[in-house]
């Protein structure tokens, strides 16, 4: 397949739309081969073999490239005579062994795990279910996604089930109320990118929306989180829920009577927010070393397992395994993992919640555009709704009172629904870490 691809480089398209990944090679140094083709083909860089050599600068992948013979290697495997025509069996037989591997290790860890003390005290339901939950990982990451489907087919289905149940914002909502008016909600295949300055709040806007969706409207979504740990976010949904102050949750103040309450009530607060946090369905996975593959695969399994209907991504930034090539560029980087979560929101069919920086704090308060975008302009290009959040100025607050709130959300870009729309004054109460239309 390797060869192939070499003498070939358009082939890597068949390949990728195959969904062959970097896991999927048994032999180290073909893995980081596949890696550093992919990645000079996604920079219209002609992927030949002192090229890859070239872009490994990780010391890992350059013993295993050198272990198989290096350059000569990769020479060889240019000019090497496959056939074409043999591709998609290469990649079906290379799938095949990689399948075959991960059950050889299921088996191994499954034979562990049963004759393990833990197996002793765990009844058969408990048994069957621990093999289960390995072998739905393997087959979630063995599935393809290459449905084809003709237009009219199921028109009238749809057309039925939207007119039984007529509704002014067809998505779901974040429960701001005049941000899901103008956009109609967040729907299927939806790129929701939120641009913002440091410090604004991107992560909070985040969080209030999964929040409302999974914790008051009980619909299960996913947070992958780059940034924060499942204790750093949680503590914020409690002060969220509860409108007891995030430091005083995280101390233990909570305990005694403050300015922000009685003890007794603040634990009653907390008390009901424990249970709204067990009732719900948010699901949160703390990933800082992630990549566009990883994103992907934890998504799938979590829309089979779980039936999930958002995935909330914090936030758009260098994936980890860029750092194993030299000269990547900002915006080719950023593009590319952007890019993937639009095929994710594509083809699991759900909204994909996001957030990028914005190019610098001190952003015009009054007319942002694309020129603000941090990174990459492949963000705007794709993007089904981009907005970006910013501060209130101190002159601004002073002249339309505070109860106008502190910040401003402009929606300036939709593809579905209108673009560059009225802003949305909002109110930031940052010690509870919650945002409110003003």
């Amino acid at each position: 397949m390797l060869s192939i691809c070499l003498k070939d480089s358009d082939k890597i398209i068949d390949v990728e739309s195959s969904e062959v990944f970097a896991e999927h090679f048994g032999v180290p140094g073909h893995k980081f081969i596949f890696m550093a083709m992919m990645y000079l083909y996604s920079k219209k860089i002609k992927p030949t073999p002192m090229a890859i050599v070239e872009v490994l600068s990780n010391d890992k992948a350059k013993k295993s490239v050198d272990e198989l013979g290096g350059l000569e290697y990769l020479t060889i495997l240019e000019e090497s005579n496959i056939p074409n025509d043999n591709l998609t069996i290469f990649i079906e037989k290379i799938k095949q062994s990689y399948t075959r591997r991960m059950l050889l290790n299921i088996s191994d860890e499954v034979k562990n795990f049963v004759l393990s003390d833990k197996a002793e005290i765990l009844n058969p339901t408990e048994l069957i279910s621990f093999a289960e939950k390995q072998l739905t990982d393997l087959s979630v990451n063995s599935t393809t996604s290459d449905e084809v489907y003709k237009m009219g087919t199921n028109t009238q289905e749809i057309l039925d089930e939207r007119g039984s149940k007529p509704a002014q914002v067809p998505g779901l909502e974040v429960g701001w109320t005049q941000f899901d008016r103008y956009t109609n909600g967040a729907q299927a295949g939806d790129l929701i990118i939120v641009c913002a300055p440091s410090k604004t709040g991107k992560s909070v806007t985040l969080t209030n929306w999964a929040t409302k969706l999974s914790i008051k409207d009980q619909i299960p979504i996913l947070y992958i989180d780059s940034e924060m740990n499942e204790r750093e976010q949680e503590d914020r949904i409690l002060s969220n829920l509860t409108g007891i102050p995030f430091d005083e949750i995280v101390s233990g103040m909570y305990v005694l009577d403050t300015v922000n309450g009685s003890s007794t009530d603040k634990v009653s607060r907390l008390k009901r927010a424990r249970e709204e946090l067990q009732l719900g369905y948010y699901y949160h996975i703390y990933m800082p070393q992630f990549t566009i593959e990883k994103v992907t695969a934890i998504t799938r399994k979590f829309c089979m397992q779980y039936g999930i209907k958002a995935l909330f991504m914090d936030y758009i930034k260098i994936p980890s395994n860029q750092a194993d090539f030299k000269s990547v560029q900002e915006y080719q980087a950023l593009g590319f993992f952007t890019s993937g979560l639009k095929d994710i929101a594509g083809l699991l069919k759900i909204p994909v919640f996001t957030a990028c920086q914005a190019n610098r704090n001190d952003l015009d308060t009054d007319s942002p555009d694309a020129s603000n975008i941090g990174g990459s302009y492949r963000i705007l290009q794709l993007a089904t709704k981009l907005m970006f959040l910013m501060n209130k100025s101190d002159e601004k607050i002073a002249k339309e009172g505070i109860q106008a709130g502190n910040q401003q959300l402009f929606i300036k870009y939709q593809r579905n629904a209108a673009s560059d729309c009225p802003p949305i004054s909002l109110m930031f109460n940052r010690p509870i870490l919650r945002q409110s239309e003003a």
